[in-house]
């Protein structure tokens, strides 16, 4: 494989374990589990049509797509122990978008939730707390002013807790798409070296026109995956022997 063809001008982080203990294999079965009960729960929201409780428009695409999503994984996650290089690949590109998409609701979310009248001191609360003039030590505030400020400390609080626990959750899923994906990078350029081997074909896209993998819908579609970040699916000879090794050794163990 020739690497100047695949370089990159953006490095991609490469686990070679999942949090330093276990196969990229093991890891990536349990990330696809995590997600397939975070798109149940979210696919049971949908159930609320039924009580005739009222969806936003953003409530509804994100129930509707995590059906979709769940369904897609229900069809890919048994080729994750087959090492099958289209499903295996599609499953690390269903992960990275739902990532980038979960982090899109998550702040569209906040938004409405910032936007609410409850913390605009315009709405409601802010009308009836009235004036605070004349009061400047507090002491003489009324019960529903004493609440509204009591209300807009909690809401400062809230948001940078809210903040936080959200860093936190996005740092997280972008450490499992880079695990799922680096296991897909693995068993993409096994197969491509699998066939290589037998064929003495030296291109390295087991999606390309000519190949087994590159025939149909799926070849063409597997080489639209590939072609967003070649450098990175399709590896180096040099420094990549350990991907082919584990894949070999995993690919060997799944048959």
């Amino acid at each position: 494989m020739a690497a100047s063809s695949r370089g990159s001008w953006i490095y991609v982080p490469r686990p070679k374990t999942f949090l330093g203990l276990i196969s990229l294999q093991t890891g990536t079965e349990l990330i696809a589990l995590s997600l397939v009960v975070n798109k149940a729960t979210g696919a049971y929201g949908l159930l609320a049509i039924f009580t005739a409780y009222a969806l936003s428009p953003v409530q509804l695409s994100l129930y509707l797509s995590s059906v979709f999503v769940l369904a897609a994984l229900a069809f890919l996650i048994p080729h994750i122990r087959r090492h099958t290089p289209f499903h295996v690949l599609a499953l690390a590109w269903l992960y990275v978008v739902d990532t980038v998409l979960n982090a899109a609701y998550v702040a569209a979310f906040a938004a409405l939730w910032f936007a609410a009248p409850f913390h605009d001191p315009e709405g409601n609360a802010g009308k009836e707390a009235g004036p605070t003039e004349g009061v400047p030590d507090g002491s003489d505030l009324d019960g529903a002013q004493q609440k509204q400020v009591n209300e807009g400390t909690g809401g400062q609080e809230t948001a940078v807790s809210m903040v936080l626990v959200v860093l936190f959750t996005v740092a997280i899923r972008i450490y499992f798409s880079l695990v799922v994906a680096a296991f897909a990078r693995s068993v993409v350029v096994v197969a491509a070296d699998a066939e290589e081997e037998g064929k003495g074909m030296e291109d390295g896209n087991p999606f390309a026109v000519g190949r087994v993998g590159g025939e149909g819908w799926k070849g063409w579609l597997g080489r639209k995956m590939v072609a967003v970040g070649r450098g990175f699916w399709l590896g180096g000879k040099e420094d990549e022997e350990w991907v082919r090794e584990s894949g070999r050794k995993f690919g060997g163990a799944a048959e």
